[in-house]
C-alpha cells in the first residue's frame, strides 16, 4: 500500500523533475523490441493540476491511469514498455504551453492523457495536433473545443451541453423555482456551463433575475452574494470550480440565503468544496458527466475499487474511473501493435463500443463520444459527502 494519494502528489512533483531532466529521444516507430531483446519504451504524459487548488478534480485519474498502466506492464504480454509522465499544469495554460513543448520534442511521447481542463485544454491543443499527438481529456467539458478542427483530440466524458441543462431541469422541475440565479467564474468551462444552464431557463419558462461573472481566486464574495439576496432568487446556478463554490455557499448561508438551493456542474463535485463549504455544503447538488461506481454490480468496477483502495489508501473519486479507462484504451492500442502517433490516433477513431468501467467508447469525427455514452448523473452533499442520486432519467421528471 502506497498510502494516501496526497502523498503521491508530493511524488508526482519528483516524477516530473527527473522526467524532464533524464528525457531521451526514443524511436516509437515499429512494434519489435530495441536492440538487445529490450522491449522499446513508450510515453504517455499526463496533464493536468497534480497540486494547487484543483488537484482533487485530477489526482483521481492520473493514480488511476499509472495503476492500469503499472498493471499492463508487470503482465508481461505487451510488445512495448509504457513510462507514464506526469505534467503539473496547475489547470493553467500558461503553464501548459512549455511542458507540452517537451512532449511535441520527445519522440517517445506518443499520446497524452489531458489536459484536465478546458482553458489549458484550448491553450495548448493547437501544438499537440500539429504535432499528431493523440490527446484525450477525462475532463475537459467545453463544447467549443470539439469545433477547433483537431483530428487527434478525444473527450472522454460529455460535454457542458449535457451538464448545464439538466441541472437548469432539476431546480426547475424538482425545487420548483420560477426565479433563478446563474453566476460563473468567467473561464471557457465555466461561462459556458452557465450558458448552457441560462438557455434551458428560458426554454422552460424560467426567469433569470441575476446573471453574472465573478473573479476566481478570492475570498470575499460578499458583494455577489448581496446581489443573490436582493435579486429574490429561489435557486442558484454556479458554473466554476470547488474553491470558490464553497466559498459562495458557506457566505449565502451567513447573510441567510441558507435555503437558497445551490447546483452547479463536474467543477465542484470533489472534497475541496466540501472542506471549504463546511456544514454549509450540505443539500449542495453536482450535475456530473462523471462515472461512481461504488453500487455498480459490474465485477471489474468493484475490482477496480478495491485495487485502487489497496494502492492509495482511499476511494477512488472523480474522474478516477475515467483516467483508468483513457490508459486501457493506449493500453489495447499498444495490444493491436499500433505504437506511433498516428497509428494510436487511427486506433481511437475506429473504436466501435470499446468497454470500458464507466462506458462503451466510441467516438465521432470529432473526437466527441457518441451521445448514448455521455451519461449525466446528480450528486449531492449529504452529511458532509458527496452522494450520487442516480441518473438524470431517475432524478428529473421528463
Amino acid at each position: 500500500m502506497r498510502g494516501t494519494a496526497l502523498r503521491a502528489v508530493a511524488a508526482v512533483a519528483v516524477v516530473v523533475v527527473v522526467a524532464t531532466a533524464c528525457s531521451k529521444k526514443t524511436e516509437t516507430g515499429g512494434t519489435g523490441n530495441a536492440s538487445g531483446g529490450e522491449k522499446q519504451t513508450v510515453k504517455i504524459g499526463y496533464f493536468g493540476a497534480l497540486s494547487g487548488d484543483y488537484k482533487l478534480l485530477v489526482i483521481y485519474g492520473y493514480n488511476a491511469a499509472k495503476m492500469a498502466i503499472d498493471d499492463a506492464n508487470a503482465s508481461g504480454d505487451l510488445p512495448v514498455t509504457i513510462q507514464l509522465v506526469p505534467f503539473d499544469t496547475q489547470g493553467s495554460g500558461d503553464i501548459a504551453a512549455p511542458l507540452v513543448d517537451q512532449v511535441v520534442g520527445d519522440d517517445a511521447f506518443v499520446g497524452v492523457i489531458g489536459p484536465a481542463f478546458s482553458g489549458e485544454s484550448a491553450a495548448v491543443g493547437d501544438k499537440l495536433d500539429q504535432a499528431g499527438i493523440p490527446f484525450v481529456t477525462p475532463s475537459a467539458t467545453d463544447d467549443a473545443l470539439s469545433q477547433n478542427g483537431w483530428t487527434h483530440w478525444f473527450r472522454a466524458l460529455g460535454r457542458n451541453s449535457d451538464m448545464g441543462p439538466p441541472a437548469a431541469d432539476y431546480l426547475a422541475k424538482v425545487d420548483n423555482v420560477t426565479e433563478a440565479c446563474a453566476v460563473s467564474d468567467g473561464t471557457p468551462y465555466g461561462l459556458g456551463l452557465k450558458d448552457e444552464a441560462v438557455k434551458e431557463f428560458d426554454s422552460l419558462g424560467v426567469d433569470v433575475v441575476l446573471n453574472e461573472e465573478v473573479e476566481p481566486q478570492q475570498k470575499d464574495y460578499s458583494a455577489i452574494v448581496q446581489k443573490i439576496g436582493d435579486a429574490g432568487c429561489q435557486g442558484f446556478f454556479y458554473g466554476g470550480y470547488s474553491p470558490e463554490a464553497g466559498l459562495i455557499r458557506q457566505q449565502m448561508t451567513d447573510a441567510g440565503l441558507a435555503d437558497v438551493p445551490m447546483i452547479g456542474g463536474d467543477g465542484i463535485k470533489d472534497d475541496t468544496f466540501i472542506t471549504t463549504a463546511g456544514d454549509t455544503g450540505d443539500g449542495t447538488l453536482s450535475s456530473c458527466t462523471c462515472a461512481d461506481l461504488s453500487k455498480s454490480k459490474d465485477p471489474a468496477a468493484q475490482q477496480f475499487i478495491k485495487d485502487y483502495r489497496s494502492e492509495f489508501g482511499e476511494e477512488p473519486q472523480i474522474y478516477g474511473p475515467e483516467g483508468y479507462d483513457i490508459a486501457q484504451l493506449y493500453i489495447s492500442a499498444f495490444k493491436e501493435g499500433n505504437t506511433d502517433r498516428e497509428s494510436i490516433t487511427d486506433y481511437f477513431h475506429n473504436l466501435d463500443g470499446f468497454e470500458g468501467l464507466t462506458k462503451n467508447y466510441t467516438f465521432d469525427e470529432t473526437g466527441e463520444l457518441t451521445p448514448d455514452a455521455r451519461i449525466l448523473f446528480f450528486y449531492e452533499v449529504q452529511k458532509g459527502k458527496w452522494t450520487v442520486l442516480g441518473s438524470s432519467d431517475e432524478v428529473v421528471p421528463a
